[in-house]
Formats: structure tokens, C-alpha cells, sequence
């Protein structure tokens, strides 16, 4: 099994993305609102390129398996819900 990092360079590089447009589309297809801080304008601009296209369900499912069998586990945030 391919570590979350990897699954999401290949992602990435499939569809001509950077792996933080990829994670960003990723939470957008979970059904979750992300909010990518951005440091500059250059951050700001590639957050903005997750929006306006899909991963498929394919690619949903391997970034989720990827994430499952992280060894760490992921943080969740106090303010989101279940």
C-alpha cells in the first residue's frame, strides 16, 4: 500500500495539479468546506486552481484508503461535526 503522500503526488500529477489542489478537491468531494490559509497571493492563486473540477470516484477511493492506512491518524478540527 502507497503512503498518503504518494497517492496524492500521483493524483497530482494525473491531473496536472499540485497535491494541495488535489487535498483541497479532495475535502470538496467528502462534502466538507475547506479553508486553506494562504501566506501570499502565489498561495491564494493555487488554492483557487482545486476549484472548478472533480476527482473521480476512483481516484476518492484510493486517496481514502491511502488515509486509512496512514500511520498517523489525521486531526480533526474541535469545530467540525459528524
Amino acid at each position: 500500500m502507497r503512503s498518503l503522500l504518494a497517492c496524492l503526488q500521483e493524483v497530482a500529477q494525473s491531473r496536472n495539479k499540485t497535491m494541495s489542489q488535489v487535498a483541497i478537491n479532495w475535502c470538496i468531494c467528502k462534502g466538507t468546506i475547506p479553508i486553506p490559509g494562504a501566506k501570499s497571493v502565489e498561495q491564494a492563486k493555487e488554492n483557487i486552481g482545486a476549484l472548478g473540477w472533480q476527482l473521480n470516484t476512483n481516484e476518492i477511493a484510493e486517496l481514502d484508503r491511502a488515509a486509512a492506512n496512514a500511520d498517523k491518524k489525521m486531526v480533526q478540527n474541535i469545530f467540525q461535526t459528524k
